[in-house]
């Protein structure tokens, strides 16, 4: 009888050792084991090319484990600046960035979404002023297309009015001298 005494005093001792230690990790240590399962799919997503259902995973761990969701903010971040993902969108990735930044000032992540913030605020900016200059060349072109029909019309003016002159000129040589 005295052994069972000792394992259930074993056990009363690792379950206190259990919650001291979540408490010494704090929820962040204990969230993010909970959250490890989901963070794996949504890497198995990502891997696959599915960036939709990695951002959905990613989604759903910011929402269940808020206080470990600094990976998930910098992998939504990754995933929304991925050249290979058709919805690319480095606005979004910015934020997404600043999120782990701001919010998770002791985060892993820290230094690596830092240094992705100037990373992706520049190619924004060239995306910007690459779209800018995509309408100015559209715009340029609309210009060309309608000064082109102008001198287009221009011409056609020109050689009536040549036609005009042969006419006239014609009419001279064939009148008599007298008139």
């Amino acid at each position: 009888m005295g052994r069972k005494r000792v394992r259930q005093g074993k056990h009363l001792y690792l379950f206190i050792a259990c919650v001291i230690l979540a408490g010494i990790c704090g929820c962040t240590g204990l969230q993010g084991a909970l959250a490890r399962p989901d963070y794996w799919q949504a890497d198995h997503y990502r891997a696959g090319g599915d960036y939709q259902a990695a951002m959905k995973q990613y989604r759903e761990i910011t929402e269940l484990y808020p206080q470990a969701a600094d990976e998930a903010f910098f992998g939504m971040g990754c995933l929304y600046a991925h050249p290979r993902n058709p919805q690319r969108d480095y606005q979004k990735s910015l934020e997404a960035f600043r999120r782990v930044v701001n919010d998770y000032p002791r985060s892993r992540y820290r230094e690596a979404a830092e240094a992705f913030l100037h990373v992706v605020g520049d190619a924004a900016s060239q995306n910007s002023q690459t779209a800018s200059q995509k309408k100015l060349v559209e715009t340029l072109e609309k210009q060309v297309g309608t000064l082109e029909k102008q001198v287009e019309g221009l011409q056609k003016q020109i050689e009536q009015m040549k036609q005009i002159d042969r006419n006239l000129e014609e009419k001279r040589r064939g009148a008599p001298a007298g008139h």
